[in-house]
């Protein structure tokens, strides 16, 4: 059930959720091109080529990365549509005929490019507060002023002078974007003035920092597309717009310049926008509320608006997250509970005072420690201030049990005399495993300071320009890499079977139990049926399951933390994305009782359907062990019925469950409101249901995208009653 309007607090009338016609045909467009494969930017290869045919052995390595985007930034075509209200995406198209072997000579140029040595180049949160304190004019004028020092060593001054580039190839964008707004104006005739402004607008922001909210979130969506497509920075974020345009907001209502109405739709148009440039089963966030610097509550109008935008658009991107502390005011908790009733999946709740924390054990400052972002999916990072890599890499955690399983059943491992035998094999394996990867990552960020670089991801990330160095030479003010981990739930009720089966009770050997789920439990169903149905479950607050995940956790973390990546110690996560079903697939079958192929655990819970006691026994589960290093995300996801949609007392015990979940500590809690028919019917009858959303691991996508054994994972999650 959609609501079609909401009530915003402090006013007495309703607030329609409707979108006018224009905005329901762009939204149309955007769901119709998550449908099929998005074409490419064949433009962007044939530029690319011509730019690095100019490079000479002479140009230094910044100064061609710099060229590079700014040359995308001034030729990219962009697209523009009848209804936009926030313009500057790219033009995908399918190559013609006469540019293909233009592109293949294209393609052979760039095969003497050096490689990227790898890591994460997305997951991007720019300064926008600076951003829009200073323009890009303001930062062009920062940078000339920091190049006429005299104490510059030789690699300052090109830094600089590659900053300069880059920059001036944003500006270059924002007034051809301009340029092309007041050419459609001239073509529309009657229908010129929308044209006109947005015309207008582009052209100040291209050297003036904006004035009004219309300018400030225009200058936002064009920096987001220069990143992504002018330096490679997929996954950029729109990040806590309730904070970073809420004095363009208020000012403009003040003046009189904005209605709610207009900027609701504004907001609504941007995040259509979002799902024209980003590819399915990806992420991309904002976050809302939370706290300031000072630990005083940031709670606004724009906080409402932007979870309606939301509510309004259902689609997959962006998700938006709540920033929940002990202040979070009661109607803006009771909003975002309503909202999960629709059944759209969102807000997403992350545990601010646990976050903001954690933050500050990584040696964040106090004030940078509460401007953070949910990267894309949980993954946390410094607004503004940090590189800082996600998801390197995802690790597979009932792994380490098969794989100490198969070397004493084939490699002539002895059989440990003791379950805590086994587990140090265990340890072993995976702490090896987390150690080989630290050295690789390790490795690709040092390389990254010679073959990487990004000159305007500088111009905008403290302390690039301050130190004048770049990105990836230690210019940002908190440099870091996070994992996640993958089936904690598996690895613990496996662990426990082997416990009860083969130490406790002694019914099988090692050996034997590794025989047969080697053989995924053919001929031996029964035996899987007790596997799952009669030993200790994660997540059902027992008392031996539970307090087994914990020491796990806090081995897990101790390993990661243990290792050292660039210049700052590995930091921890535990969420999955995809990957539970991606690492599922290639998983043999699990002493568990999980068959091979099947998705592992989707978060920091309890494995697919395997909550026997409700969900605050679930939460009880997933709170027992600390989440405050967990800087890398964590998911606890629950799925609730329908039943939520209908009544009060529902909704108010689902706030409960949230509520206690946050404050004893947990980090992030995500909701399903969909019922199990709905999902049965929507895998016979997918056209009927092309947007129906649903929390996976982190991220929201729609269920008739996912593939068959990720839509069955869906289904099989506990489904709550309130």
């Amino acid at each position: 059930m959609q609501a079609d309007s909401v009530l915003l607090p402090g006013r007495e009338e309703s607030f329609s959720l409707a979108l006018p016609p224009s905005l329901v045909a762009l939204r149309g467009r955007a769901l119709e091109l998550q449908r099929q494969p998005q074409p490419g930017l064949p433009d962007l290869t044939l530029i690319d080529a011509c730019s690095w045919a100019a490079h000479t052995e002479d140009e230094d390595w910044l100064l061609w990365r710099a060229r590079r985007c700014a040359e995308r930034l001034k030729a990219m075509p962009v697209e523009l549509e009848s209804g936009e209200l926030v313009v500057g995406k790219p033009l995908f198209r399918e190559p013609t005929e006469a540019e293909r072997p233009l592109l293949e000579a294209a393609h052979r140029t760039l095969a003497s490019v050096p490689p990227f040595p790898g890591g994460d180049a997305g997951h991007f949160h720019p300064n926008y507060e600076k951003l829009f304190r200073l323009g890009i004019g303001g930062l062009l004028g920062e940078i000339d002023a920091r190049r006429s020092q005299s104490a510059l060593t030789d690699e300052q001054r090109v830094f600089y002078e590659a900053c300069r580039i880059a920059l001036e190839g944003l500006s270059a964008f924002c007034r051809r974007v301009g340029d092309e707004c007041e050419a459609m104006a001239q073509r529309k005739g009657e229908r010129a003035e929308p044209w006109q402004n947005l015309s207008a607008v582009c052209r100040r922001v291209a050297t003036e920092p904006p004035a009004t909210f219309r300018e400030s979130i225009e200058l936002m969506f064009l920096t987001e597309i220069a990143l992504w497509f002018g330096e490679d920075h997929g996954l950029t974020c729109p990040g806590r717009m309730d904070q970073t345009l809420r004095r363009f907001y208020a000012a403009d209502l003040a003046a009189g310049r904005l209605t709610r109405r207009e900027a609701f739709e504004s907001i609504c148009c941007l995040f259509i926008q979002m799902n024209r440039i980003l590819w399915p089963g990806s992420a991309v966030a904002v976050m809302v509320g939370g706290r300031d610097a000072e630990g005083r509550d940031v709670t606004n109008e724009l906080t409402y608006l932007c979870l309606a935008a939301r509510q309004a658009t259902r689609l997959v991107y962006p998700t938006v997250g709540l920033v929940w502390h002990e202040g979070t005011p009661d109607e803006l908790t009771d909003f975002a509970t309503r909202m999960l009733a629709t059944g759209g999946g969102d807000p997403a709740f992350f545990n601010d005072a646990l976050i903001a924390q954690g933050l500050r054990d990584h040696g964040v400052s106090e004030t940078d420690s509460h401007n953070y972002m949910n990267s894309t999916c949980v993954e946390i990072k410094v607004c503004g201030a940090s590189n800082m890599w996600v998801t390197a890499p995802y690790f597979n955690c009932p792994k380490g049990l098969l794989n100490a399983m198969e070397h004493v059943a084939t490699n002539g491992t002895p059989e440990p005399e003791s379950f805590d035998g086994l587990q140090e094999l265990v340890r072993q394996d995976l702490a090896g495993t987390i150690r080989q990867a630290a050295e690789s990552l390790d490795h690709v960020w040092q390389e990254r300071a010679t073959r990487g670089c990004f000159p305007l991801a500088s111009c905008l990330i403290d302390d690039c320009l301050q130190r004048g160095r770049d990105f990836d030479r230690g210019g940002a003010r908190y440099n870091w890499v996070e994992n996640s981990f993958v089936g904690l739930a598996n690895l613990t009720d496996s662990l426990l079977a082997v416990k009860h089966l083969v130490y406790d009770r002694q019914e099988l050997s090692l050996k034997e139990l590794q025989a047969v789920a080697a053989s995924n439990f053919e001929g031996h169903e029964d035996l899987r049926q007790r596997l799952l149905n009669s030993l200790p479950k994660y997540g059902n607050d027992d008392g031996e399951a539970d307090k087994l995940a914990k020491e796990w956790a806090e081995f897990l973390v101790t390993a990661t933390e243990s290792n050292t990546v660039g210049p700052h110690r590995y930091v921890p996560g535990f969420f999955c994305w995809i990957m539970h079903e991606h690492l599922g697939s290639d998983t043999g079958a699990t002493p568990d009782g999980r068959p091979a192929g099947w998705p592992l655990a989707d978060g920091a819970g309890a494995a697919q359907g395997r909550e026997k006691c409700g969900p605050t026994a679930s939460v009880l589960s997933t709170t027992k062990w600390s989440h405050r290093p967990i800087l890398g995300g964590l998911v606890h996801n629950a799925k609730f019925s329908k039943t939520l949609l209908k009544r009060d007392s529902a909704r108010k015990a689902l706030r409960d469950v949230i509520e206690t979940y946050l404050r004893r500590g947990g980090f992030e809690m995500q909701i399903n409101v969909v019922g199990k028919d709905t999902l049965l019917d929507a895998q016979e009858h997918p056209e009927q249901y092309q947007d129906l959303l649903v929390r996976v691991a982190g991220y929201s996508d729609y269920f008739v995208h996912l593939n068959r054994n990720m839509q069955d994972e869906v289904i099989a999650r506990t489904e709550h009653e309130l």
